[in-house]
């Protein structure tokens, strides 16, 4: 029996929704008994601006840089049995229509010759958000993708032998895009505002699966190498997506992904009209869900590819669970 240890990292973290993705997904390939022999024995948000203090946890357990989960107001650690109870009620709900769209059936990579066919006694999974997905290049790391090289690692794990990196920002968009009806494989043009780490795998990925990319400007510009469009030249974007929030032009956009994500209020019915896949803006949650289906594709369970849930399945069973825990919390406080 072997024992996986879960924490996302990064500065702000109380609002993540991985923890949540992560439960999700986790259970679902228990049902399909796809790792039987695996249990989750922690899950945690980590507070941090450096990279080396997430990993520490990732050496050393301990209880430092741990806040509260915004969707519980407690820490993670304390809720766990309420978590799997609900997890394990959503995933027997079916996806609800608003979520529906295309599927993805472009070719993907394959599974790295370099990962371990079994699980270690003990693994660390890790997910890095925003300031630590440039920060990791060290020649510890085995990387299954081009993430240390265009700086931009959001995923790791380890297997008790060694370290394993990937960056999944880029495919889970491009999985988000089609899912929305935008065909990236027939030239679509991604406009990005902004150049970080997020920009720079995202970019990567639409070149590598057809598409092509223009650069809005921003604080960070992409690097020049990821442009293949020159602004001036186009009239119109499949794909806007504003990493600074302050992008003001008047171009003409299909679809705008906006990569931060707010908390919901109201009626299941009225947080679903807000996710819903027909809208032209698509909220921050796809974008979330993607690249985590990508973590266990690529990184995680590799050997499961082909049983996760859909992105529409995921992105379902995340709003029930979102409603229900802010349903929970609002009878506690009244309490």
């Amino acid at each position: 029996m072997g024992e996986v240890r879960y924490a996302v990292g990064g500065s702000p973290i109380s609002h993540s929704l991985s923890p949540m993705l992560f439960h999700l997904v986790f259970h679902h390939l228990k049902k399909k008994n796809q790792i039987p022999n695996l249990i989750p024995r922690s899950l945690r948000l980590i507070e941090s601006v450096h990279v080396d203090e997430v990993l520490g946890w990732g050496y050393i357990e301990h209880d430092e840089h741990n806040p509260d989960w915004a969707l519980l107001g407690s820490r993670l650690n304390k809720n766990s049995v309420q978590l799997t109870r609900l997890v394990g009620e959503v995933l027997t709900r079916d996806i609800r229509p608003s979520f529906e769209g295309v599927e993805p059936s472009r070719k993907r990579p394959p599974a790295s010759h370099h990962l371990p066919s079994q699980y270690h006694g003990e693994e660390v999974w890790l997910n890095l958000t925003s300031p630590l997905k440039h920060q990791l290049q060290s020649m510890a790391f085995t990387p299954v993708d081009k993430g240390m090289d265009i700086l931009s690692v959001n995923t790791l794990r380890w297997t008790g032998h060694g370290w394993y990196c990937a960056t999944t920002d880029g495919a889970g968009v491009v999985d988000v895009a089609i899912h929305h009806g935008i065909d990236v494989a027939s030239g679509a043009i991604l406009g990005l505002h902004g150049g970080g780490g997020s920009a720079r795998s995202i970019a990567d990925a639409w070149l590598e699966s057809g598409g092509h990319v223009v650069s809005l400007g921003g604080r960070r510009k992409i690097d020049a190498s990821l442009i293949t469009k020159k602004l001036a030249d186009v009239k119109q974007l499949d794909l806007l997506i504003d990493f600074d929030g302050t992008y003001d032009q008047h171009l003409a956009v299909k679809r705008t992904l906006t990569p931060d994500y707010l908390p919901l209020n109201g009626s299941l019915l009225e947080r679903d009209s807000i996710l819903d896949s027909k809208n032209s803006t698509i909220d921050g949650r796809w974008m979330l869900a993607g690249q985590h289906l990508e973590s266990w594709r690529r990184l995680w369970a590799p050997q499961s590819a082909e049983h996760l849930p859909t992105l529409a399945q995921l992105m379902s069973w995340l709003s029930d669970c979102e409603f229900e825990l802010a349903i929970s919390r609002s009878k506690s406080m009244e309490e």
